[in-house]
């Protein structure tokens, strides 16, 4: 009766050692998976910030004619402006604009609460420069630090991005946050 008493409580315990194993064994995956989404999410901000940061610097760039506004659109998810990106004597337009997540682009990811990032130039065809984004604010201030009154009196940009990933588990994406400041040289010259 003994040995039928220590066969059972083998196999019982062997069990529960195998269901810790295999509980085990699924959070490595599951935490492995999540690593691999945020580092996807993070490359494709990283991507955007980039960008963001070599356009944003250069407002106004080239500049000469003291008549032609730097900044010709402004608002909280919307920029607009002139600069000679290249430096052969023709001004550009470029546009930064936030989409809604009604946009066919936004709509083609998995994430319900992402939006494209559209970036135009010279009044082109909008090009989607990043999907993922929940948030893309603009503050805009004068050379005292306060809220610029008018497009004339923006000398710094402060650009704050929210990115999710595309791709979640369990219907968690991951979020990360950037905040960028910008004080273009040819904004402080005006």
């Amino acid at each position: 009766m003994g040995s039928w008493l220590s066969l059972v409580a083998s196999i019982v315990i062997g069990g529960m050692v195998l269901v810790s194993f295999q509980q085990f064994s699924s959070d490595v995956s599951n935490d492995a998976l999540l690593d691999t989404i945020d580092h996807i999410a993070y490359g494709d901000m990283d991507a955007v910030v980039q960008l963001i940061d070599s356009d944003f610097s250069r407002i106004g760039l080239g500049l000469n004619d003291p008549s032609q506004a730097a900044i010709t659109l402004a608002n909280a998810s919307e920029v607009r402006y002139n600069l000679d990106s290249d430096g052969n004597g023709v001004i550009e337009t470029m546009r930064y604009y936030l989409s809604t997540t009604s946009d066919q682009i936004a709509k083609s990811t998995p994430n319900p609460n992402d939006k494209a990032l559209y970036r135009v130039v010279n009044g082109g065809t909008p090009e989607c420069i990043s999907t993922g984004l929940t948030e893309f604010r603009i503050l805009y201030y004068d050379s005292t630090g306060n809220t610029a009154g008018s497009l004339a009196n923006i000398r710094t940009l402060v650009v704050s991005l929210t990115v999710e990933g595309n791709y979640g588990a369990d219907d968690q994406y991951p979020k990360f946050v950037w905040l960028g400041r910008f004080t273009p040289p040819s904004l402080i010259a005006q």
